[in-house]
């Protein structure tokens, strides 16, 4: 399904407390732990309509956003602002600015947000095999490090994180090119696991229960840890506007029969 009257916004709009801003900062550590990023801006207007106004301009560090307004995108999908500067890399633990210009040029500051840090082999390093025949014992430290207290200070300050472990059975295979790929997941709910990780250092135990059903053709376990810190801006945009830092990273447990 997709759309050709996607709701664009050609007038002048040069008061910021029309506009609602989404910025989502994306970082991704894939199994082979290569990472790439990404960075969107949705803006919507007082009747929360998307804006796709070619005289608004989007900037994250000074770099520019371009705006995507392709007629035939995917439902469910809008006109957003992207980077696409290949050489301006979605780093860790790096801070970004990012600055609204509207229709009378005049630039405005969103706000500034560090980047989720990456997760390094001495904060979680799960194992590359194990056996289907026994329970296994996840353990992570500081992986979300901010304790209740600090937690609350930052909630007052409009700043919000979460990380969650995400537990999945799959069955992966060589392909024509003898790289592994996922060849069947499960539809079945109890083969998935999502874990809320507090702070300080913490582990999870995976029942021998789980390896044993409902998914009994599997040969891995994916794991995904998500990570996402929302800082609130309160003005002088719209209420609801929000910068995201979006971390996901995956690792890969094969499961041995022995």
């Amino acid at each position: 399904m997709h759309s050709s009257n996607l709701p664009l916004s050609s007038a002048d709009l040069a008061d910021p407390s029309q506009l609602r801003v989404n910025v989502i900062i994306a970082r991704s550590v894939d199994y082979d732990g290569i990472p790439t990023g990404s960075i969107e801006v949705f803006i919507r207007d007082e009747a929360d309509e998307p804006v796709a106004n070619e005289s608004i301009q989007v900037q994250v560090n000074g770099r520019p956003l371009i705006l995507n307004n392709d007629s035939s995108i995917y439902f469910g999908a809008y006109p957003h602002y992207r980077l696409t500067d290949s050489t301006f890399i979605v780093g860790a633990g790096v801070s970004y600015m990012v600055i609204v210009v509207l229709t009378d040029g005049q630039a405005y500051t969103l706000g500034t947000i560090q980047t989720l840090p990456a997760i390094t082999p001495a904060q979680f390093l799960p194992p590359d095999r194990h056996s289907r025949q026994q329970a296994l014992t996840l353990t992570w430290r500081q992986l979300e490090p901010h304790n209740w207290f600090v937690n609350q200070w930052k909630r007052w300050q409009g700043e919000t994180s979460a990380t969650t472990l995400r537990i999945a059975k799959s069955k992966w295979v060589n392909d024509l090119w003898n790289d592994l790929s996922p060849e069947q997941g499960s539809a079945d709910k109890a083969d998935y696991l999502a874990i809320p990780i507090g702070a300080g250092d913490e582990n999870y135990t995976i029942p021998l229960s789980y390896f044993e059903g409902p998914l009994a053709q599997f040969n891995c376990l994916d794991l995904q840890i998500d990570s996402e810190k929302n800082l609130l801006v309160t003005k002088p945009f719209r209420e609801g506007s929000v910068i995201s830092s979006v971390n996901t990273t995956l690792y890969r447990i094969e499961v041995t029969t022995d």
